[in-house]
């Protein structure tokens, strides 16, 4: 017969077992709800593609809205205004309060902004709707990288920050790419002003995938006791003292602000050539899917370069002959090639950056400096909203010029080294 004392530890010693298998158990479920972030937010970026109205962009704000394209870059140059502004406090916001929070409120905004501009073309209207898209953008921007690098960390793999976050951009453009000739049908058959209005339900199905995140708990977000203000301030601070980020970010910038123009230029070039509306979501989608294929590819092919300067400086030079080819080639088979080129090298540039970027932020500040990255290019994006729309009505061959010669010169002098990427 056993001892009382040799009971005890018997007991003492299953209880210590059965105490860590459930702790074991615990962890194993929380490292899979920690991969599941990722799977989740593949699926969160694919409902916020869903971007109807991109196949019928232009249509829908000259022929719908009654503006002209110079109006258009005017209101697109509000939107930019209203993000510089709320995009720190958004990102802060994400810091000191919830990450998650902040991932499901921006695509409820969002949702609601898509039902105010699609209800009426006015002027007004249209302001109050881009003020919700900018809240949305400010708020999901940056705090969704930053999300998923504190995820991966959580697990052990935030090497692959630049693989997954690839990924990442790859379903939200599949999304763009799923719906962007839905749009233009919709647009062409039915009318333009529902591909604005539908895009509330992939919005609202994007904020409920939010809301099943799971928060990695990280001590940003768990033990933060500085004030809202302190938060955005060392956020800038850590961007404007850090030289090598600082670096990364302009360069970065500088190239994507004049790239993205294209956007909105392709549906007025292809209309010079009597390219019809109906046809333009499918043009949307060959854009998109092209970025999906450089996303990917992007990182693959600079592995096999040494000289990662070499290769940024080849990557970026090409879109902007592409620009320039662009103004004197209309031709529609070549001139959507040319398009598919410029968008694709140039969109899928900033892949490049991940890695480098990340490395030199501070994890309690991650948000919050990403968005002020954001906020620049916003800043850069508002000056030459209004140039680049006066330019086009100008002259659309001369803007072309304009654009692939700022490109091809910030290639050619950029200040950047192998490390640093």
């Amino acid at each position: 017969m056993l001892k009382i004392s040799e009971l005890k530890k018997c007991a003492e010693k299953d209880s210590l077992q059965s105490h860590l298998v459930r702790e074991n158990e615990s962890i194993s479920d929380n490292f899979k709800d920690w991969k599941n972030n990722i799977l989740k937010s593949y699926l969160f970026h694919l409902l916020m593609g869903f971007h109807f109205v991109s196949g019928v962009l232009m249509p829908f704000f000259m022929n719908w809205g009654n503006l002209t394209f110079v109006e258009v870059m005017f209101l697109q140059s509000y939107f930019t205004i209203m993000v510089l502004t709320l995009e720190i406090p958004c990102g802060a916001i994400a810091d000191y309060i919830s990450r998650k929070f902040s991932l499901l409120l921006g695509a409820l905004l969002t949702a609601l902004a898509a039902v105010i501009y699609g209800s009426y073309p006015n002027i007004v209207i249209f302001m109050i709707g881009e003020t919700l898209f900018a809240a949305g953008n400010a708020l999901f921007s940056g705090t969704a990288q930053a999300f998923t690098y504190d995820t991966l960390r959580k697990i052990g793999e935030e090497e692959k920050i630049a693989k997954i976050m690839g990924h990442t951009r790859s379903f939200m453009l599949a999304g763009v790419a799923i719906s962007a000739p839905i749009g233009s049908l919709i647009g062409h058959f039915f009318a333009l002003p529902l591909a604005m209005t539908l895009m509330f339900i992939p919005f609202i199905g994007a904020m409920f995938i939010a809301i099943s995140l799971k928060k990695p708990n990280c001590t940003s977000e768990k033990e933060k006791k500085e004030s809202y203000y302190s938060v955005a301030k060392s956020g800038f601070n850590e961007l404007v003292k850090n030289k090598i980020l600082r670096l990364l970010s302009i360069d970065l910038v500088l190239t994507q602000s004049v790239i993205f123009f294209l956007v909105w230029i392709y549906q007025i070039y292809l209309e010079l050539m009597a390219f019809q509306m109906v046809f333009f979501g499918f043009v949307s989608t060959s854009m998109t899917v092209i970025q999906i294929i450089f996303n990917n590819l992007a990182p693959r092919i600079e592995k096999r370069f040494k000289r990662k300067k070499l290769f940024l400086q080849i990557y970026t030079v090409i879109p902007g002959i592409g620009f320039i080819l662009m103004a004197f080639i209309f031709f529609v088979p070549v001139s959507i090639i040319l398009i598919l080129i410029v968008i694709g090298l140039g969109f899928s540039r900033d892949i490049l950056f991940i890695k480098g970027i990340n490395k030199q932020i501070k994890t309690e500040n991650r948000a919050t400096v990403l968005s002020t990255i954001n906020m620049i290019t916003c800043l850069l994006r508002t000056v030459l909203y209004p140039i680049i729309g006066f330019l086009v009505m100008w002259n659309i061959r001369i803007t072309f010029i304009f654009l692939g010669l700022i490109v091809i010169l910030f290639a050619i002098f950029t200040k950047m080294k192998d490390e640093f990427l």
